[in-house]
């Protein structure tokens, strides 16, 4: 995610309202559990509209897609994400040691080192939220890679970045049917092989967006369809009477939900800050969109912790709910300040973009 002087506003808003949704559906509340999955869903749909206009610029106004692009590409990338990963890995398996919870084995552990702890099962119970890390490491590393094989095919670098797309939306399809037919159906949307294409729907909007450069009438009709298909599982819920986590493990609301998400982007890009009296709110949003990556992997080991701390008299309603206001002001507090002094110094380090 970029970090440049030029922000969008409606795109903040967007990872504003992702992190949001994230929060809430670990308020405690199962009932809020929805709102996670849409949160995350709509973070790989970002994610790859912002990352996929990176790769396209580079694949398609460079001499040649070769190793030194793809390295200074993985370069910027991991200088950007790897740190706070790490950091909070050593700060799961601390809070897991104080609190004689349950770690990992050895080996199990170093699969978290290389991003290879849900390739093909998912593990619960130990830096959960890395689940979704994998995915989007997993798609940035093998999607520059696949770009570099069909590249030799002597297609032209449209065709070639279409081919490689369509291989990972292939993929991902036969990947969850593969993992159903070997029962584990009730994990489809944890497990890396089976989510690429979460992230390949955001990079396709954003391919579409550069070769078309659609009107705006297309970017609002294509928001309205995005709407639609993101909101599928509820409608599906109201029509098939199936629990809502049922219908979130469905291999096709896999697909459409994260590609309505991208859908809405190219008209939430154009999405102005508000002006006058209303001002302050870009601060708000512009701030939880910085913060969201600390946020989004700290909330869960912060307010757990402050939840252990105040179990003893969290039966009381009124203690019960400061717990979750107490954790939350720790949760931006602590993101807040790790953005400032470790996140932002550190990818400021990251190498320049090969021009």
């Amino acid at each position: 995610m970029s970090n440049s002087n030029y922000r969008s506003f409606g795109l903040d808003l967007v990872r504003a309202l992702a992190i949001s949704m994230v929060v809430v559906s670990h308020f405690g509340q199962s009932a809020f559990g929805a709102f996670g999955f849409w949160g995350v869903e709509l973070f790989f749909g970002l994610s790859g509209f912002l990352i996929g206009q990176i790769i396209w610029r580079n694949f398609a106004e460079g001499e040649s897609w070769n190793f030194k692009r793809i390295f200074n590409f993985w370069s910027r990338r991991w200088w950007r994400t790897l740190p706070n990963y790490y950091l909070f890995f050593g700060v799961t398996l601390l809070i897991a040691y104080i609190n004689h919870q349950g770690i990992p084995s050895i080996g199990r552990l170093t699969d978290y080192l290389w991003f290879g702890q849900s390739l093909t099962t998912f593990y619960w119970g130990f830096y959960v939220v890395a689940w979704s890390l994998c995915v989007e490491e997993w798609f940035y590393f093998l999607f520059p890679l696949v770009l570099w094989i069909f590249s030799k095919a002597g297609l032209s670098r449209k065709a070639t970045f279409a081919c490689a797309l369509a291989l990972f939306f292939i993929a991902s399809m036969i990947a969850r049917y593969i993992f159903i037919a070997n029962g584990q159906g009730d994990a489809l949307r944890t497990i890396t092989f089976s989510r690429l294409d979460s992230i390949a729907c955001g990079v396709l909007v954003s391919f579409i967006l550069a070769v078309i450069d659609p009107s705006l009438i297309w970017k609002r009709l294509s928001a309205a369809a995005g709407i639609i298909l993101a909101m599928a599982p509820v409608v599906c819920m109201f029509i098939s009477h199936k629990p809502f986590d049922t219908l979130i493990q469905n291999p096709i609301v896999l697909l459409i939900v994260p590609l309505g998400f991208a859908l809405t982007l190219p008209a939430m890009n154009l999405l102005k800050a508000p002006a006058g009296g209303l001002n302050f709110i870009s601060g708000i949003v512009k701030s939880l969109s910085l913060w969201s990556y600390s946020i989004y992997l700290s909330h869960l080991a912060i307010m757990w912790q402050v939840y252990y701390i105040m179990n003893r008299y969290r039966s009381h309603g009124y203690v019960n709910f400061l717990s979750k206001i107490i954790g939350l002001a720790m949760v931006l507090l602590v993101s807040s300040q790790l953005f400032k002094y470790f996140e932002k110094p550190l990818t400021e380090k990251r190498p320049a973009e090969i021009k």
